[in-house]
């Protein structure tokens, strides 16, 4: 079947890309299939929350761009997901705060969260990211050490971030007292 990719009579991919399919994932019907490693449904309308993909923990890609999910991932959304190595969520509708628990994926090499709306600061992350790209959210404060070698454009349109490597300084939490 086309989008369905097999080895050895198992199932370790989906590739369900640009087919204008909507409504919800179903997880727990994904939950059989225990070779899955890949799951794209790039390109179509699938809306609603976050599916609890940490139900699938095996996965390693995960790419949902260009859809009309919503809300708030949860905090823990990712934990126990050892093996995920790459999360492209970028073009959807995700608010609230980058979730921490993708920070804490150890094989993390791609993390694409462009054109949300996600808001408050980007979380410190535990090891270099081969690419990410942050661009075009509502995201505020100074950016981690951990990003500051980056290429500016993956923080372009967070009108509120600050530091390396952007040309615009971070506020001193110190004020200068006016002389008296």
């Amino acid at each position: 079947w086309p989008g369905v990719l097999c080895n050895s009579g198992s199932v370790w991919g989906l590739q369900i890309e640009n087919l204008e399919l909507s409504g919800s994932i179903d997880i727990e019907a994904l939950s059989g299939l225990t070779s899955l490693r890949t799951l794209s449904f790039r390109n179509n309308k699938f809306g609603g929350p976050f599916p609890e993909f940490k139900k699938l923990a095996a996965l390693k890609s995960l790419y949902l761009s260009n859809n009309q999910f919503e809300g708030d991932i949860p905090d823990n959304a990712f934990e126990g997901m050892a093996w995920l190595k790459k999360v492209h969520l970028a073009q959807n509708k995700f608010t609230g705060q980058i979730p921490t628990s993708v920070t804490k994926l150890p094989k993390l090499l791609e993390l694409r969260l462009d054109g949300n709306q996600f808001t408050g600061q980007i979380p410190e992350f535990g090891h270099e990211l081969h690419l990410i790209n942050l661009s075009n959210n509502a995201l505020t404060g100074p950016i981690p050490e951990s990003l500051s070698m980056m290429d500016p454009k993956v923080f372009e349109g967070n009108k509120g971030l600050c530091g390396k490597p952007l040309e615009t300084e971070c506020d001193s939490p110190f004020k200068e007292l006016p002389p008296q």
